[in-house]
């Protein structure tokens, strides 16, 4: 078991080098964006939208082993796991969509729509795996906890 302000820290070192990595993607992202605009090809758009999951699921990655490294009651485990999955539904859903935009099952109106909310679903559902987590190990970080400390750290920051 790890103290909970040590786990605290190596979250958010881990979660400040997670975005240092992710900064070439959204060079590329916005590259592409700007492709986008300039050739109107909606293939582009679709590889856009698609590949731009990658980055989230590569965090969500890094997360899940660093969670793991936490505790080692089977039931934790396996909730972080669980919690993993959900980002992986995320690009699936995504690509099952870009699919039936294709196949003209769906139109691409419907496509932005069931996207998005899709996506929101996935994000709301992690909050009660992230309660279950911390009723397991009390000790756990939950993401509301990490993302108030990065807010008061960068207000220190701003106003030193």
């Amino acid at each position: 078991m790890v103290d909970h302000e040590v786990r605290l820290e190596r979250m958010l070192k881990d979660d400040k080098k997670r975005k240092k990595q992710l900064t070439l993607p959204l060079v590329g992202a916005i590259v592409l964006t700007f492709f986008y605009i300039w050739t109107t090809n909606v293939f582009l758009l679709y590889a856009m939208i698609f590949f731009g999951q990658f980055p989230a699921l590569y965090k969500s990655w890094h997360r899940k082993k660093l969670l793991l490294s936490f505790n080692e009651d089977k039931r934790y485990q396996q909730l972080v796991r669980s919690e993993f999955l959900l980002g992986l539904t995320s690009p699936l859903l995504v690509l099952i969509l870009i699919t039936s935009v294709e196949l003209e099952w769906i139109s691409l109106f419907m496509f932005v729509i069931v996207a998005f909310i899709g996506i929101m679903v996935l994000l709301i559902l992690s909050f009660p795996i992230d309660r279950k987590l911390k009723e397991i190990d009390p000790l756990h970080v939950t993401g509301v906890e990490l993302g108030h400390v990065q807010l008061q750290r960068k207000k220190r920051k701003s106003e030193a």
